[in-house]
C-alpha cells in the first residue's frame, strides 16, 4: 500500500520486484514536493511533446500526448540525477505534467488553420502564448470538475502507463535489465539515426540524401514514405488503422482523380478529395460514437492494483485557487480571443459552455475507445454556432468562426488528456490535487513552446496540401470554417456525394465497433485521414502497422489459450513502446534539424538544408 504524507523516502534494501511509491508531498499543500531536478526534467519534456505534437499533426494528423514516453524518458533522467529510484507518484505527475504540454501542442497544431485562410495572418506570439496558458487553465478545470465520474473508466493508454509506472518503479533483481528503458533507448536511437538522412539535403530546394521509394502505378505517380516516423505510427496504431489509410489513399487517384478526369467537373478535384474525406470524418465518427456505447469495453481494474485504499484529503486553498485560476483563464481567453479572432465576448462565454458537456462526452468516447475525438468539438461548434458570428465584422468572419474552434478544440484536448491521466493516478493512488496543479504548468509551459515552434516550422515548411507539412487536421477546420462562413458553393454532384459517403460511412461505422466484424474492418478514421496525406505516408504507416501484426503473431505462435494471452499482453506492450520511441525520437530529430537549419542560415552558414524545406 501507498504510504500517506510526509517526503518520499527510498526504502532500505528492497526487495526484488517491489515497486516504491513513495508520495507527492503532503496533502496539506495543492503544489506536490518535487525536487530541483524533477521539475526541470518535466517541464523540458512538457516543452518537447507540445514541439512533437505540432510537428506530427501537421504531418499526417496524428497526435499523441507522449505520456508512456514521458514516463520513462523522466525515469532514466531522474536516476541519473538523483542516482535513486523513482516513486510511482512522481512518474505519475511527470506523465501528467508532460502530457499536458502535448495536449496544448496538439490544439495549436489545429490552429495553424488560421493560417491555411489567410496566409497573412500574424498575432503577436505574446498574445497567443497567454491565451492557450488561459484556455489550458480552463481544460484541467474541466477536467477535473468530472474526475470522479470518469477514473471508473478503461483509457486504455491511461492503463497502460500505470501499468509501465509500476514496472520502470519496481526493484530489479540482480543483472536484470529495465526492458521498457531498454527498448526506449534503443528503438529511440535507430529512429534518431534513420530519420536525418530523410530529412536534410545538399542544396537548397533539393531532395533528401534518402528520399521515398517512388513508382508508377496505373498512370498514376505512387509510393512509399521512409520517414521512421510514419512506421512508428503505424506501429502504435496497427494494422486496422493502416490498412484503412492506406485505401483512403488510394481512393484520391484511383477513384476520385480518374472519376472526375475529361468531365465538366475535372477542376474540382481537390474539393472533392476534401469534402468526402470530411463527410468521412464527420457524422460517421459521431455514428461510431452513437455505437460503441452499445458495446463498450468492461471498465476493469488491472490485476496487481487497488485503487482507493489511500485516502488523500483536500487541502484547504483548493478550491479558491483553482477557482482564481479558472476566473483568470476564463477572462484572458475572452479578451484576447476577441483581440485575436475577433470574437465577441459572449461567444466566447457560449462556446465555454457548449464546449464543457462536450468535453465530458469526448472523455467517456476515449475511456472506451483511446480515441479523442477533439475535432468533433470543433465542428459541432462551426455546425451548429455560426449564426453568432454576424456579417458586421466583415473580412474577419471566417477567423471568429475558426476561434470558436480554437476555443472549444483546446478545452477538449486537454480536459480529456487529463482524465487520461486521472485514470494512472486513480490506479496507483496519486494525489488528484497534485495532478491538477502539474497540469496548470504543464499547460502554461506547453503553450510557451508552441507557438514559437509553430512559426518555426510554417516559416521553414509551410503549410497545405502543396507543402512538407499537409496539415489534414487543420485544412478540416478551415474548409468547415469558410463553409460556416458563406465562402463555399460546391457542385450538387459534389453535395450527392458529400451525402452519398456519410450515409454508406454510418453503415460502415457499424461494422468497425460490431463484435462480430470489428477486428476485420480498416479503420474508418484511418480511410479519412489517408485521403488527406496521400499515398506515401499512408503505406509507410500501413507497413508500419503489418510489422506489428507480424511481431504479435510470433509472440503468440504455438502457445496454448492461456500462454496466448500473456505472450499478447506482453506483444502489445512492447510494440506499444517500440513505435512510440521511434514516432517520438523522429519528431524530436525532425525539429531539432528545423531549429538548426535555421540557426546556420542566420549565421550564413551552408551546412544542409531540409528537404522540401522553403
Amino acid at each position: 500500500m501507498p504510504p500517506q504524507g510526509g517526503p518520499a523516502e527510498v526504502p532500505h534494501a528492497p526487495a526484488a520486484g517491489s515497486v516504491y511509491y513513495g508520495t507527492s508531498g503532503p496533502d496539506s499543500r495543492v503544489f506536490p514536493t518535487l525536487s530541483p531536478g524533477a521539475w526541470i526534467t518535466f517541464a523540458v519534456l512538457a516543452a518537447a511533446l507540445a514541439s512533437t505534437n505540432i510537428y506530427t499533426t501537421l504531418l499526417i494528423g496524428w497526435g499523441d500526448t507522449g505520456s508512456i514516453v514521458a514516463v520513462l524518458a523522466a525515469f532514466a533522467v531522474l536516476k541519473v540525477i538523483s542516482g535513486q529510484r523513482t516513486s510511482v507518484h512522481t512518474l505519475n505527475l511527470g506523465q501528467t505534467m508532460a502530457s499536458a504540454g502535448g495536449s496544448v501542442g496538439f490544439a495549436v497544431a489545429n490552429y495553424a488553420a488560421v493560417y491555411i485562410v489567410d496566409p497573412t495572418f500574424r498575432p503577436p506570439t505574446w498574445q497567443l502564448i497567454i491565451l492557450f496558458i488561459g484556455m489550458g487553465w480552463m481544460g484541467a478545470i474541466v477536467g477535473s470538475s468530472v474526475r470522479r465520474s470518469m477514473v471508473g473508466y478503461f483509457f486504455p493508454s491511461g492503463t497502460a502507463c500505470a501499468v509501465i509506472q509500476t514496472s520502470v518503479a519496481r526493484e530489479l533483481a540482480p543483472g536484470e535489465r529495465n526492458r521498457p528503458v531498454w527498448l526506449l533507448t534503443f528503438w529511440g536511437l535507430i529512429a534518431s539515426v534513420l530519420t536525418i538522412p530523410s530529412k536534410i539535403t545538399g542544396s537548397r530546394g533539393g531532395h533528401a540524401l534518402v528520399g521515398d521509394l517512388n513508382f508508377k502505378l496505373g498512370g498514376h505517380d505512387m509510393g512509399v514514405g521512409i520517414d521512421p516516423l510514419y512506421y512508428g505510427i503505424g506501429i502504435v496504431v496497427g494494422p486496422r488503422v493502416g490498412i484503412g489509410m492506406l485505401l483512403g489513399a488510394l481512393v484520391t487517384p484511383f477513384l476520385i482523380v480518374d472519376g472526375l478526369a475529361g468531365g465538366a467537373l475535372e477542376g474540382e478535384t481537390g474539393d472533392w478529395v476534401k469534402w468526402t474525406a470530411i463527410a468521412v470524418l464527420t457524422i460517421p465518427t459521431f455514428a461510431t460514437i452513437l455505437f460503441a456505447y452499445f458495446y463498450r469495453q468492461p471498465a476493469v481494474v488491472p490485476s496487481g492494483f487497488t485503487p482507493g485504499v489511500t485516502h488523500h484529503a483536500t487541502p484547504k486553498g483548493r478550491f479558491p485557487l483553482f477557482g482564481l485560476m479558472f476566473l483568470a483563464g476564463a477572462i484572458t481567453v475572452a479578451i484576447l480571443a476577441k483581440s485575436v479572432f475577433h470574437m465577441p465576448y459572449h461567444v466566447s462565454a457560449i462556446v465555454a459552455a457548449v464546449a464543457w458537456p462536450m468535453c465530458v462526452v469526448n472523455g467517456r468516447v476515449t475511456g472506451d475507445t483511446d480515441i479523442n475525438p477533439v475535432r468533433l468539438v470543433a465542428i459541432v461548434l462551426l455546425s451548429a454556432f455560426f449564426w453568432l458570428i454576424s456579417d458586421d465584422i466583415g473580412e474577419y468572419r471566417v477567423l471568429a468562426m475558426l476561434g470558436m474552434a480554437v476555443v472549444g478544440g483546446t478545452l477538449a484536448s486537454t480536459a480529456v488528456d487529463m482524465m487520461q491521466d486521472y485514470r494512472t493516478g486513480y490506479l496507483v493512488d496519486a494525489n488528484p490535487t497534485h495532478q491538477t496543479s502539474v497540469q496548470f504548468v504543464g499547460t502554461a509551459v506547453g503553450a510557451i513552446a508552441s507557438i514559437p515552434i509553430l512559426n518555426l516550422l510554417l516559416e521553414q515548411l509551410g503549410i497545405g496540401a502543396e507543402s512538407s507539412l499537409p496539415a489534414p487536421g487543420a485544412t478540416i477546420w478551415a474548409a468547415m470554417g469558410e463553409t460556416a462562413a458563406g465562402g463555399f458553393s460546391p457542385s450538387s454532384e459534389l453535395i450527392w456525394a458529400i451525402v452519398l459517403v456519410s450515409v454508406i460511412g454510418s453503415f460502415y461505422a457499424f461494422l468497425t465497433v460490431w463484435p462480430k466484424t470489428a477486428a476485420w474492418m480498416p479503420s474508418l478514421f484511418g480511410f479519412g485521414i489517408g485521403m488527406l496525406i496521400g499515398v506515401p505516408a499512408s503505406a509507410a504507416i500501413f507497413l508500419g502497422g503489418m510489422i506489428k501484426w507480424v511481431v504479435m503473431r510470433v509472440y503468440t505462435a504455438g502457445k496454448n489459450d492461456e500462454e496466448r494471452a500473456s505472450r499478447r499482453e506482453d506483444g502489445d506492450n512492447d510494440t506499444m513502446l517500440a513505435g512510440a520511441s521511434v514516432f517520438a525520437a523522429a519528431a524530436l530529430v525532425s525539429i531539432a534539424l528545423v531549429l538548426l537549419t535555421t540557426l546556420f542560415e542566420s549565421m550564413g552558414v551552408d551546412l544542409f538544408y531540409l528537404a522540401g524545406g522553403h
